[in-house]
C-alpha cells in the first residue's frame, strides 16, 4: 500500500494503467501489490522485454493487456477506465512541452477519486549531481547555453548533454500543471541522496531510511534526480 498524506490509496485488486512502462521494473512491484495491470509502452521492443521480465517473475496472471500507445494518446481507453494511472521515469519529460497534454490523458482515463501517480526528471536535482559536468559543458559550449537551460530546463539532443532531449522540471512547474486536475495529496524526491552503497547493511539501511525522511520536505522536492507525484482525481 501507498499512504498519502490526506488518504490511503490501496492498489491491492485495483485496476491501473502503467503508461511508459518500460522493460518490467515497476510493472512487477505493481503486480506484486495485487494490482492487475494494463500495460503501455511507445516501444514495442520495451513492451517485449516487460513481458519476458513480468513472467520471469512468475507475475503474468496480473497482466491483462500490452498496448503500444503513447501517453499524449491515450485514445484507446475511455474516460475514467481505471482506478489508477502511474506514469513514473521519463515519458513526460521526453515529451517536452507536451507535459500538460500527457498530464490531462493520465487523468481522463483515471475514474474520479482515482489517482495518478508520476513522475518527471528534476531541473534542480540534475544540476546539483551533475555539476561538474555541467560545468564541463560550460567550458565547451559557453556560460550562455547552460544559462538557457537552467531558464528554460529544456536540455538538448546534442551530445554529452543526454541521449534524448527532455524537459527538466521544478517542483513549481508540476505543481502548476497538476493543480488544475485534482488534489495533489503527495509529493517527493526521488535519488536525492548521492548514489553511495556502504558495504555495511545497516548504513545501507540508515541511507534509505535518512532518504525517506528528507524526500518529502518542501525544501528538497526538487532536490532529488526525479520529482514523484500523487495525484487525486476530483470528484
Amino acid at each position: 500500500e501507498i499512504y498519502t498524506t490526506e488518504d490511503t490509496l490501496s492498489l491491492h485488486d485495483a485496476l491501473p494503467i502503467y503508461v511508459g512502462a518500460g522493460p518490467g521494473r515497476f510493472t512487477i512491484e505493481l503486480a506484486r501489490l495485487g494490482a492487475e495491470v494494463a500495460v503501455a509502452d511507445l516501444s514495442p521492443k520495451q513492451l517485449e522485454l516487460n513481458r519476458e521480465r513480468v513472467a520471469a517473475a512468475g507475475l503474468e496472471e496480473r497482466i491483462l493487456e500490452r498496448t503500444q500507445a503513447d501517453v499524449l494518446d491515450l485514445s484507446r481507453w475511455g474516460d475514467g477506465s481505471f482506478d489508477a494511472a502511474v506514469c513514473f521515469g521519463g515519458p513526460l519529460s521526453y515529451v517536452l512541452d507536451g507535459a500538460e497534454a500527457g498530464i490531462a490523458e493520465l487523468v481522463r482515463v483515471t475514474r474520479p477519486g482515482g489517482h495518478v501517480l508520476l513522475s518527471v526528471m528534476s531541473l534542480v536535482g540534475t544540476v546539483t549531481h551533475f555539476l561538474p559536468i555541467l560545468l564541463d559543458l560550460a567550458r565547451r559550449d559557453g556560460v550562455p547555453r547552460q544559462d538557457e537551460i537552467i531558464r528554460t530546463g529544456l536540455l538538448p539532443e546534442e551530445p554529452d548533454y543526454g541521449h534524448l532531449a527532455m524537459k527538466l522540471f521544478r517542483w513549481s512547474e508540476l505543481e502548476a500543471l497538476l493543480s488544475p486536475h485534482g488534489t495533489i495529496v503527495a509529493a517527493s524526491a526521488a535519488g536525492l541522496l548521492p548514489a553511495v552503497q556502504p558495504e555495511e547493511p545497516e548504513l545501507r539501511e540508515f541511507l534509505a531510511r535518512t532518504e525517506l525522511a528528507l524526500a518529502s520536505e518542501p525544501g528538497a522536492l526538487s532536490c532529488g534526480q526525479h520529482i514523484v507525484a500523487v495525484l487525486r482525481r476530483d470528484e
